[in-house]
């Protein structure tokens, strides 16, 4: 396990969204989920670092990024949503003013609190895009501490593609098909339950074998 920085991991998300200038689809792809990044972190942190100008700063950055995304997976390429993106790119560097300079005390146990919290809290979600949410912020977390987010990335990444084909189908007109929600909620459980048994960070034992 690596034990990392959370101040460094919000300005490298900060410093990855800032870096990007072109408004194609992969680009604001790869801007969105930068500054949702740094925002999840962020927004964790509020108990022990109030930032809310540039939580709110980055909302509004998501918001109309999110607009131009769902775009383009609706394959929705025109003028107006490219002064949609434009405009999305131009309110990021809002964001430059929202580096980390300081250390922020008791960070990671902040974070780590709120991965345990995410875990009791999906055992009452029944709507799969609450979920997905839930499980994308919790993946976010877990790799601000530096732990491994390998499985709860691929079922983040699984929950997301289906949201997406979701999404694609109603721009078609067509209905999509009921999803079983409590198989994603049982697979999050699992995968999140894992991940805090098997850092030691904060308790003194390891429980990797019985996953």
């Amino acid at each position: 396990m690596s034990v990392s920085r959370v101040e460094n991991y919000l300005n490298l998300q900060l410093k990855k969204a800032l870096q990007i200038n072109g408004i194609g689809v992969e680009e604001i792809h790869d801007i969105r989920v930068a500054v949702r990044k740094y925002f999840d972190v962020l927004y964790a942190l509020y108990p022990v670092y109030e930032n809310v100008e540039c939580l709110f700063l980055a909302k509004e950055v998501i918001s109309k990024l999110g607009k131009v995304r769902d775009m383009d997976i609706c394959e929705i390429i025109n003028q107006e949503r490219n002064r949609l993106a434009i405009r999305a790119v131009k309110e990021v560097r809002g964001l430059k003013v929202c580096f980390v300079n300081n250390k922020i005390y008791g960070a990671r146990l902040v974070i780590y609190n709120r991965i345990l919290t995410s875990l009791h809290q999906i055992q009452d979600v029944t709507d799969f895009h609450e979920l997905r949410k839930s499980v994308r912020v919790t993946r976010n977390l877990v790799e601000a501490l530096g732990y491994d987010t390998t499985e709860i990335k691929s079922l983040a990444k699984k929950m997301g593609d289906i949201r997406d084909e979701i999404l694609k189908m109603r721009c078609r007109g067509v209905t999509p098909p009921d999803i079983n929600v409590n198989q994603f909620k049982e697979e999050a459980k699992r995968v999140i339950l894992k991940i805090i048994a098997s850092q030691d960070e904060f308790h003194h034992f390891k429980i990797k074998d019985r996953y």
